[in-house]
C-alpha cells in the first residue's frame, strides 16, 4: 500500500499516512448513523478524517484521541471537500513518526490572551452631550437617571471611564500573550517551548503606541492556524477580539481575522468564560471568581487590578500594568489547563 504527501493523495486509492490527528469530534448522520469527524496533518500538509462507527468498533477499546497516528482510507469528496475515509488505524510513537517522515511533528499551540485598555482622551468631550441628550430623550435607565440628577460631573466622570470597553471610545494599551502547547499534545522525548509576550509595553516600562502593539501582535499571529492552534482567553469572544480588530480597522490598518467570529461555534478559539457556562453565551462569570473557585492565585493585588489601570497609567506605572496584565494571562492559562482535563476539547 502506497503512501503519499497529503496534497497528492489520489481520489479512490487506498493509502497509508502517518499524521498527527489534532481534533476528534463525534457526529451523526441525518439518518442517525454515527462517525468520528478529524482533523490530521503531517509536514506535507493537513486533511479531515472520516471514520464509521462500524470501524471504530472494529477497534475496541483503541479510541482514535488527538495524537500520533498510522492511517489506511479512501479520499472521498464530502460537499466539495476532500475526506479520507479511515478503514484502519494504529497508533504510532514519535521516534516512528521522526523515522517515517524525517521530521518533528507540528504540534498545536495555544495562544492565550488578554488585553488592557484606555478610554480616549478626546472621548471626555463627548460624554456631557451624549448623557444629556440621552436624558433628555428618556433613554436613560432609571439608576443611571437617579446619579445623573444627584452629580452630573460625577455621573460624567463614570461613563468617562467605561470608555476603555469599547473601541469606538477606547484603545489597546497592551496585549500579553503565552504561546505554548496544548494540554494532552505532550510527548515524550519533544519538548515544546513556552513563550510570554507584552505588546504596547516594553520590558523596561516605556509605552509602544496602539499601531505598533497591534502590528506586533498580527506578526506573531501571522501563522495561527485555526484548524490546528487554539487561541484561548476569558471573554475574548465577546471583547478582546472583536475590540483588536475594531482597533485595526480605527488605525486604517489592512487585516485580515484569522478566527470567524461569526461562526455559533468560533473554530480555533476557547474561551473560558463560556466554558465555564458549557457554551451558554449569555451567562457572565469573572476570572478572578474561577479562579478563586478553583484554588488559583488571583493576578488582582492591592495595587493593581483592572479598575486602577487608568490611574496607574495617569501615575506613569506602566511596568505594573505590564505585569497585571501578564498574570492575567497566566492565570487564564492555568484556568484552561484544569478546564481541558475535566471537559476535554
Amino acid at each position: 500500500m502506497k503512501t503519499y504527501p497529503i496534497p497528492e493523495i489520489p481520489h479512490g486509492e487506498d493509502i497509508w499516512l502517518i499524521v498527527l490527528v489534532t481534533s476528534v469530534r463525534s457526529r451523526r448522520t441525518q439518518q442517525g448513523r454515527l462517525f468520528c469527524d478529524a482533523m490530521a496533518r503531517n509536514p506535507t500538509g493537513a486533511i479531515a478524517l472520516k471514520v464509521w462507527d462500524e470501524v471504530l468498533s472494529k477497534h475496541g477499546e483503541l479510541k482514535l484521541t488527538p495524537g500520533l497516528w498510522g492511517i489506511e482510507g479512501r479520499l472521498e469528496t464530502y460537499q466539495e471537500r476532500p475526506q479520507l475515509v479511515v478503514s484502519r488505524y494504529a497508533s504510532v510513537n514519535l521516534e516512528t513518526y521522526r523515522e517515517k517522515l524525517n521530521s518533528d511533528p507540528v504540534l498545536p499551540r495555544a495562544y492565550t490572551l488578554d488585553i488592557e485598555t484606555l478610554t480616549l482622551p478626546e472621548f471626555r468631550e463627548r460624554v456631557g452631550p451624549q448623557l444629556e441628550r440621552s436624558f433628555r430623550l428618556g433613554n436613560m435607565r432609571l439608576d443611571q437617571q437617579q446619579r445623573y440628577l444627584e452629580d452630573i460631573a460625577a455621573e460624567e466622570e463614570r461613563c468617562y471611564s467605561l470608555g476603555s470597553l469599547s473601541a469606538t471610545s477606547g484603545r489597546v494599551l497592551s496585549i500579553a500573550v503565552h504561546v505554548g502547547p496544548i494540554p494532552g499534545f505532550e510527548f515524550a522525548g519533544f519538548q515544546q517551548p513556552q513563550n510570554e509576550f507584552v505588546f504596547g509595553i516594553d520590558t523596561d516600562g516605556f509605552e509602544q503606541g496602539e499601531r505598533r502593539a497591534l502590528f506586533d501582535f498580527l506578526e506573531l499571529m501571522k501563522d495561527f492556524d485555526c484548524e490546528l492552534d487554539e487561541l484561548v482567553g476569558h471573554n475574548i469572544l465577546s471583547f478582546d477580539l472583536p475590540f483588536i480588530f475594531q482597533r485595526c480597522l480605527v488605525q486604517g490598518m489592512q487585516v485580515r481575522p484569522f478566527v470567524n467570529l461569526g461562526e455559533y461555534t468560533v473554530r480555533g478559539v476557547y474561551d473560558t468564560m463560556r466554558q465555564w457556562w458549557l457554551g451558554d453565551r449569555r451567562s457572565r462569570v469573572s476570572l478572578d471568581d474561577i479562579a478563586w473557585a478553583l484554588g488559583i492565585e488571583s493576578s488582582k493585588t492591592s495595587e493593581v487590578e483592572g479598575s486602577k489601570v487608568f490611574d496607574l497609567y495617569q501615575a506613569g506605572k506602566l511596568d505594573l500594568i505590564r505585569e497585571y496584565n501578564l498574570n492575567d494571562v497566566r492565570v487564564t492559562r492555568k484556568i484552561y489547563e484544569r478546564m481541558v482535563a475535566s471537559f476535554g476539547r
